[in-house]
């Protein structure tokens, strides 16, 4: 399994129309891209987020599916609306282990 957490801090901040915009993406990307286990956008409730306040955690198969994400229409589209209000981002991509044995 392939683990990718992207944590964000949007500005301005997110209303509830630029949630659902992200939903819908996150829809597509779920129907559209294959190898994919979980796509979820939330809210992230660490009191310790030093403003990435929102998270895409998306869990996929192999690294494979996760670099097919990374370049599928979907994911472009989504990027494309998102980017212009992320102010700062951090990502954490990688391996599963624990995930491998079972």
């Amino acid at each position: 399994m392939y683990l990718h957490i992207v944590m964000m801090k949007f500005d301005p901040a997110p209303d509830p129309a630029f949630i659902a915009q992200v939903q819908a993406h996150c829809q597509r990307v779920r129907e559209e891209c294959g190898g994919l286990v979980s796509y979820d956008f939330r809210t992230n409730e660490a009191s310790r987020s030093d403003g990435l306040d929102y998270a895409t955690v998306s869990l996929f198969t192999d690294a494979a599916a996760h670099d097919a994400y990374q370049v599928s229409a979907a994911h472009v589209a989504m990027k494309a609306d998102m980017l212009p209000r992320i102010q700062r981002l951090a990502v954490f991509d990688g391996t599963l282990e624990s995930a491998l044995k079972q």
